[in-house]
């Protein structure tokens, strides 16, 4: 499993770090002191993957995640003692910092790429996890659901823009998920962008009836029906 990979890299984090501390003539306090510090990798392993979630889970659009601050918030409030989620910000980015650095030594550490994309999304940083996202998909071998986490992060960068690298991902991925909540929406998106709005309404009109109703997803698709209905509307009238 994917997070596997990330614990066996900090179990190697915390060897190394063990091996190269210092030792103490105090015989009592000097196993468990070097241990205690050395776990600390191993541990915050542990609680990025609780606090960031499985890799291979499907994503749905950042800016509709339920429960999840604003990006721009996110960034703007990553400095701000007074943040309730300052804390926890502060601890991801020491964990990305030391993911950062497994990463130089294995660049090919597919997990790692995976983290630092979804890490660096987290604290507002659209630039690195697109580009981390790019790593850890063409390590993937091109697997879907990255290809849609990537795109979904690529677009997200863009102001919703979607370019023609963000649309050969849609593709692919609804090419291999056809079913997909995620690829249909930005298919659909992809449509509109391309003044094709009745095709576009029909895309999403037919996604909206397989959302499942606590789907955030859902506000999102509901609001693009609406105004491309406006749209059409407004062109049958014209005609």
């Amino acid at each position: 499993m994917i997070w596997l990979g990330l614990l066996v890299l900090a179990c190697m984090v915390a060897f190394a770090i063990y091996v190269s501390m210092p030792k103490t003539d105090d015989q009592s306090k000097r196993p468990f002191g070097r241990v205690a510090i050395a776990l600390i990798p191993v541990l915050g392993a542990i609680g990025l993957y609780s606090f960031l979630g499985n890799p291979t889970l499907p994503a749905q659009p950042y800016a509709d995640r339920d429960g999840e601050r604003n990006l721009a918030a996110a960034a703007a409030a990553a400095g701000n003692v007074t943040d309730p989620n300052y804390k926890t910000d502060q601890q991801i980015r020491k964990l990305l910092n030391q993911i950062v650095l497994s990463l130089e030594v294995n660049p090919r550490n597919l997990q790692g790429w995976v983290v630092l994309a979804r890490g660096s999304l987290r604290l507002g940083n659209l630039d690195r996890a697109v580009a981390a996202f790019a790593r850890a998909y063409a390590l993937s071998g091109h697997n879907p659901l990255l290809a849609i986490e990537y795109a979904d992060t690529r677009i997200t960068s863009q102001n919703g823009e979607i370019d023609s690298t963000s649309r050969d991902l849609v593709l692919h991925a609804l090419g291999q998920m056809p079913n997909h909540l995620l690829a249909r929406y930005y298919y659909g998106m992809m449509l509109k962008q391309n003044d094709k709005s009745d095709q576009a309404l029909r895309v999403l009109i037919d996604l909206y009836r397989d959302i499942p109703k606590d789907d955030p997803l859902g506000n999102a698709t509901a609001s693009e029906i609406k105004s491309l209905q406006s749209k059409v509307d407004q062109k049958i009238e014209a005609d």
